[in-house]
């Protein structure tokens, strides 16, 4: 006859060893797993900055889309300035804001600024197209009347806004597809037909 256990007696050895198995075996799983974490982020991080400069990239079309008819534009070398409203709860959209688009270094970026209109503070936002880019090219497609049927690189401040602009860069030596925007899309959307002008090539 066995004896009997006592309720006060500690664990046994072979439960010791069985829990200390079970332990070691969470542990190895918990430490692959955050192995496996640390790769899916490290491959997330590069992923979020390439959404980032597509949605800034989507950003600068609709501030481009959205200027008004009588908005001034005008672009000389590789920088283009122009005046647009920007309506995102950010700006105050009673007042024209300038964008600027240039290379700042290596970055190739639009920046947005307003003045200060009464009791309306001036707001600065920035946004980035490319950090590291390079081969930055402007063109312009001038109205049917205006006698140019090919890209022009340069436009000069005018009462004219053109019919197409684009946007060309490359990004680490590959160059990226061209932003081609119709300049005040949204003011001119109701007379836009299917006679309406495609971009050259």
């Amino acid at each position: 006859m066995m004896p009997r256990r006592r309720r006060t007696a500690g664990v046994t050895l072979l439960e010791l060893l069985v829990s200390l198995a079970m332990m070691a075996a969470l542990a190895l799983i918990l430490a692959s797993s955050f192995g496996v974490i640390g790769r899916a982020l490290a491959r997330l991080d590069p992923a979020q900055t390439e959404m980032a400069l597509l949605l800034d990239r989507a950003t600068l079309r609709r501030w481009i889309e959205d200027m008004p008819l009588e908005a001034a534009l005008q672009a000389d070398g590789d920088s283009l300035t122009f005046q647009t409203l920007i309506d995102d709860g950010l700006f105050w959209p009673g007042v024209l804001a300038t964008v600027t688009v240039a290379q700042d270094g290596d970055a190739l970026v639009a920046t947005a600024a307003t003045p200060d209109v009464g009791e309306h503070p001036g707001h600065t936002q920035r946004i980035t197209l490319s950090t590291n880019a390079s081969d930055v090219d402007l063109g312009f497609l001038a109205p049917l009347d205006g006698g140019s049927a090919d890209w022009v690189p340069d436009w000069a401040m005018g009462p004219v806004l053109p019919d197409l602009l684009r946007i060309t860069y490359a990004i680490d030596g590959r160059m990226a597809p061209p932003l081609i925007v119709v300049p005040a899309r949204t003011a001119r959307y109701s007379v836009m037909s299917l006679s309406s002008r495609a971009p050259p090539g």
